[in-house]
C-alpha cells in the first residue's frame, strides 16, 4: 500500500471517530443494562495535543529541592540553637564559627600527618586530668596513641602512665618556685632538667588506662645545651645526640619502638638540658598535658621564642589550649586588678599567636570556686567579672573561649559538685576529682566535636545564615 493511501486511511479513521464524538449522546446509551459512553470531541482532541498549561503545584524536582532545603535548615537550626544557647558552647572572636576550620582540616588529615595539641593549665589539669579524656576522644576518632610529652628525670604519675627514674635531676622552671634561667630556655614545657650523670627511666601505661594512649610506638627525647654528647640505650641499641645547629639549640633523639608498646625502659648518660620526652604514634593525634601548679598563665613571654617556634613547627602543633584564671581568683578582687589581669592574658595570647600562627588557640577560664562567707560556702563574688574579662581578653586577641564556670552550672555549682555522691570535686571547693575532671573533659570533647560536625556539614554543601 502506498504512503498516500495509508495517510488517507488514517485521516478517514480520525474523521469517523470525530463524527461519532459529535453524534454520540453526551450521557451515553444503555444497552441491556450496560452503559456505553464516548468522549466528547474536545476531550478527544485534548488527549492527542499536549497542553501548553503547567501542572498545578511544584514539579517533583522543585518539591525535592524544597524538602532538602528544609532538612538543611533544620540541621542548621539544630547547630545554631546550641551555638547561641548552650552554656557549654565555645565563644569565638566576632562570633566567627569558622575560626577552627584549619584545625578541623588538620584533624581530617591526621591519618597521614600527625597533629599535636598543647594543653597548658594550672593545677586543675595535674595528673593529666581533663587532658586525658580529651585525648582519648580525639585519638579514638582521628587515630593516634601515646600520652604525648612527659617530664624527664623525676618520678611522675598520671592517669595514663607511671614514670620511674633512678635520679631526681635538678630543674629550672618558668613557673612557681625553683631555679630560673635568664635565657628563657626552659623548653616547651616550661621546665628544664639538667643532666650530668646516668639515669635509668621506665615508663609504663597504668592498667586502668584502656584508651588509645595506652599504646605507643615511638620515643623522642628533647634536649639542648649538649656537652660532648647525649646518649640513650634502648632495646639493646645506643643512640647519640650531638650539639644542635638549630637556633633553638633543641635536638631530638627519636627511637622506634615495637608496635603497640605499653612500656619502655632506657638508660641515658652524658651532659645536656632535657626538655622532656614524647611517647606517641607516628600519625593521628597527640595531646601534651602541661600542668603548671600555681601559674596564672602569664609566663609565655618568658619562654625562649625560638624554642617555642621550633616545637610548634617540628611537631605540627595545630591547637594550643590555655586553662588559667583559678590561681588569680583569691587575689584579684577589684575591677582594676581584674582589668590588669585581662590585659596581661590578652598580651600572652597575642604573643603565642605570633609564635604559632597556624595553631588555633582555645582559652578555658576558671571553674566555679567557693569561699567561706559567714560559715557558708558560696561562689567568689567577683568570679563572674573575672570570667567575662577573660572571655573578652581571649576574643580580643583572636582566641576562642570555653566558659568552664557556666558549663559546670554557674553560681553555686561547686558546692553541688562537692556534695555529689560520688563526689565530683574536692573539699577545697576548687579542684575536680578524677571523676569530675572526666565529666568536664567529656563535655569539652563533645562540644568541640559538635563544631567539627558543623564544619563537616558546611564542607558537604550545607550553608549558614
Amino acid at each position: 500500500m502506498s504512503r498516500h493511501k495509508v495517510l488517507i486511511f488514517i485521516l478517514s479513521v480520525y474523521a469517523l471517530l470525530a463524527g461519532i464524538c459529535l453524534v454520540f449522546p453526551k450521557d451515553g446509551i444503555n444497552l441491556g443494562g450496560v452503559a456505553i459512553g464516548f468522549p466528547a470531541l474536545k476531550d478527544a482532541v485534548a488527549s492527542f495535543i499536549p497542553s501548553s498549561e503547567k501542572a498545578e503545584g511544584a514539579s517533583p524536582e522543585e518539591l525535592l529541592n524544597k524538602r532538602m532545603e528544609a532538612i538543611r535548615d533544620a540541621e542548621r537550626d539544630r547547630f545554631q540553637s546550641y551555638f547561641n544557647e548552650s552554656p557549654a558552647r565555645i565563644y569565638f572572636p566576632n562570633g566567627d564559627i569558622s575560626t577552627f576550620d584549619s584545625f578541623f582540616r588538620a584533624l581530617d588529615g591526621a591519618g597521614k600527618k600527625q597533629v599535636r595539641i598543647l594543653h597548658y593549665g594550672d593545677s586543675q589539669i595535674e595528673e593529666d586530668r581533663i587532658s586525658s579524656t580529651l585525648r582519648a576522644g580525639l585519638q579514638q576518632k582521628f587515630g593516634g596513641g601515646g600520652p604525648g610529652l612527659l617530664p624527664f628525670g623525676r618520678p611522675y604519675y598520671t592517669l595514663c602512665v607511671s614514670e620511674s627514674s633512678s635520679a631526681s635531676l635538678p630543674r629550672a622552671l618558668v613557673f612557681g618556685e625553683g631555679l630560673r634561667r635568664s635565657d628563657g630556655r626552659y623548653g616547651i614545657m616550661g621546665q628544664c632538667a639538667r643532666m650530668d650523670t646516668s639515669v635509668y627511666t621506665t615508663v609504663t601505661s597504668v592498667k586502668r588506662n584502656q584508651a588509645p594512649s595506652r599504646h605507643f610506638s615511638r620515643l623522642t627525647l628533647l634536649a639542648g645545651n649538649v656537652g660532648n654528647s647525649l646518649n640513650i640505650k634502648c632495646n639493646g641499641k645506643v643512640y647519640k645526640l650531638e650539639k644542635s645547629t638549630d637556633p633553638s639549640e633543641v635536638g631530638r633523639i627519636v627511637i622506634d619502638l615495637p608496635d603497640s608498646s605499653t612500656s619502655v625502659r632506657f638508660s641515658t648518660w652524658g651532659g645536656a638540658n632535657i626538655y622532656g620526652m614524647q611517647l606517641d604514634e607516628t600519625s593521628g593525634v597527640s595531646l601534651d598535658n602541661i600542668p603548671m601548679r600555681g601559674c596564672s598563665g602569664t609566663i609565655f613571654t618568658s619562654l625562649n621564642s625560638s624554642q617555642f617556634k621550633e616545637y610548634v613547627r617540628n611537631d605540627n602543633v595545630r591547637m594550643i589550649i590555655l586553662q588559667f584564671g583559678g590561681n588569680s581568683m583569691p587575689f584579684r578582687k577589684t575591677p582594676r586588678a581584674i582589668s590588669e589581669y585581662k590585659t596581661s592574658i590578652e598580651n600572652q595570647i597575642r604573643h603565642i599567636h605570633k609564635l604559632a600562627p597556624d595553631a588555633a588557640i582555645l582559652f578555658i577560664g576558671p571553674s566555679d570556686m567557693s569561699v567561706n562567707v559567714k560559715g557558708r560556702m558560696v561562689t567568689y563574688p567577683h568570679l563572674p567579672m573575672m570570667v567575662d574579662s577573660l572571655k573578652a581578653a581571649a576574643n580580643n586577641a583572636g582566641a576562642a573561649y570555653w566558659d568552664l564556670y557556666s558549663a559546670m552550672g554557674g553560681e553555686g555549682s561547686m558546692v553541688k559538685w562537692v556534695k555529689a555522691r560520688p563526689s565530683l570535686a574536692g573539699t577545697d571547693y576548687v579542684h575536680f576529682t578524677p571523676r569530675g575532671a572526666e565529666a568536664m573533659g567529656n563535655m569539652l570533647f563533645e562540644s568541640l566535636m559538635l563544631y567539627y560536625d558543623y564544619y563537616s556539614w558546611r564542607k558537604k554543601g550545607g550553608h549558614s545564615k
